[in-house]
């Protein structure tokens, strides 16, 4: 089967837009779970520092013209 598998799949259906658009669906509750356990005592650091850096590069790829073109 030509294409087929997993590679196949994400190269017909992964394109930048919804790439990005996961990146902030996991990336703002994430931030938020972050800020939550950063304010109480718990290890809230690595996950706001990644759910920050999930939403911010989520965004950066929306506001970018580089899928469409």
């Amino acid at each position: 089967m030509p294409g087929g598998g997993l590679l196949g799949w994400a190269r017909r259906n992964l394109t930048e837009p919804r790439v990005a658009v996961a990146l902030v669906i996991v990336g703002a509750p994430a931030t938020l779970a972050g800020a939550w356990l950063y304010v109480l005592p718990g290890p809230g650091f690595p996950v706001l520092v990644i759910g920050l850096a999930a939403l911010i590069t989520g965004l950066a790829m929306l506001g970018s013209r580089a899928g469409r073109g």
